[in-house]
């Protein structure tokens, strides 16, 4: 009999995670199956949790929590070949949920893993690190280092941020080198892609697949003057980044950012100083969506 282990973010979402959780526990309660959960107390917890029961042989692993809980359970996966993932969306941002078509009720996402069997899904392998969603360094870095100064919360938290990242941000020299591409930018943003958005539903690539083996990578280069940055916004918020002139779009197996100075980078929305831009799909993963 199948045992379902649920890592909980206690804090995602505020008060959605718990009443997630709650309405979880009753669906699989009324299920007749076999769980037991795991809240999650700071930064990295759940890596940790999910690394002690794959380690010791757990097979159905189910996050409950954002794209950060998502982000983390899936770094923690001793072999990510080796076990079901599922998840119950319960951020204030749940874009990879989003982008697979995966319902945001947490009874039906509970039901889905009960009654689906898991398929293959891609995610991105980023100097030794897991990523799910989206890779990216220059503007996405830039709003999300905002929004941690910021007093706002939720979306509005981040949109606003992006407006104000839009106007200040002078973009960062970058070379990427792929098999398909190699040219030197000064970027607005270079993002590493297997979902198709963002920072509460902004689509930086609405083409891309999760179960495509291929990797979609973005390059929008800088944009000097105002009018330009808004139509620029405007085709951004519209999912239609892609046909800017500025902007660079390709899929590739493989792809490396060399930046010119050092710089952070984001993976699923967390930051991570010191680690290389080098990026490629990593397939095998099962996924219940």
């Amino acid at each position: 009999m199948k045992k379902y282990h649920i890592i909980s973010n206690p804090v995602a979402g505020k008060t959605k995670s718990q009443k997630n959780l709650e309405t979880a526990q009753a669906v699989l309660l009324e299920h007749g199956a076999s769980f037991e959960t795991h809240l999650s107390q700071g930064v990295g917890d759940a890596t940790k949790i999910a690394r002690s029961l794959t380690e010791n042989g757990a097979t159905e692993i189910i996050a409950l929590g954002g794209d950060g809980t998502l982000h983390e359970v899936l770094n923690g996966l001793a072999d990510p070949t080796a076990c079901n993932l599922g998840l119950i969306p319960s951020g204030t941002g749940n874009d990879f949920a989003e982008h697979i078509g995966l319902a945001l009720d947490a009874k039906k996402a509970t039901q889905l893993i009960l009654q689906n069997e898991p398929k293959d899904t891609d995610f991105l392998e980023v100097g030794g690190l897991r990523c799910m969603n989206v890779a990216g360094v220059g503007i996405d870095v830039d709003v999300l280092e905002r929004c941690q100064r910021g007093k706002l919360k939720g979306k509005i938290k981040y949109l606003m941020s992006l407006i104000q990242s839009l106007f200040k941000f002078k973009g960062c020299k970058i070379e990427i080198q792929s098999d398909e591409y190699t040219k030197t930018h000064n970027a607005l943003i270079a993002a590493a892609c297997n979902g198709s958005q963002f920072g509460g539903g902004i689509k930086i690539c609405p083409t891309a697949k999760a179960d495509d083996k291929k990797l979609n990578a973005v390059i929008v280069d800088f944009i000097d003057g105002k009018l330009k940055i808004v139509k620029a916004f405007i085709k951004l918020m519209k999912g239609k980044i892609l046909e800017y002139p500025a902007t660079t779009h390709f899929l590739c197996d493989r792809m490396r950012v060399v930046p010119e100075t050092p710089c952070t980078l984001q993976l699923d929305g967390e930051l991570y100083k010191n680690i290389p831009f080098d990026v490629q799909i990593k397939s095998g993963l099962k996924f219940y969506r």
